[in-house]
């Protein structure tokens, strides 16, 4: 399952999910990220680690949308239920005007 980012940042207002994990590295993540308090940090090369309900709402997302599709397809092959991909990530978020934060 996909969203676009606007369908997504009318979630994020709303708080309409669980969680929210960006798994770009942790460089990436410093640069640039979504001026959210519900953005979470967790890198791709970690997934396996992730620790969350299997049945919780979570949204990834990353630069452009490829590797939080990744992150996504390893969840639900492990038994997550309902995890979705933010189609164009945080470059998408970015060209939407929607606030970011770096540093």
């Amino acid at each position: 399952m996909e969203i676009s980012t606007v369908d997504f940042y009318e979630k994020v207002k709303a708080k309409d999910f669980d969680h929210w994990v960006d798994v770009r590295t942790a460089e990436e993540f410093a640069a640039v990220r979504a001026d959210s308090e519900h953005v979470k940090h967790h890198p791709l090369d970690q997934i396996a680690s992730l620790d969350l309900p299997k049945d919780a709402v979570i949204y990834l997302s990353c630069r452009s949308g490829a590797r939080s599709g990744q992150a996504q397809a390893f969840m639900l092959q492990n038994g997550y239920t309902n995890v979705t991909n933010v189609a164009g990530g945080i470059m998408a978020w970015e060209a939407a005007g929607f606030p970011t934060t770096q540093g």
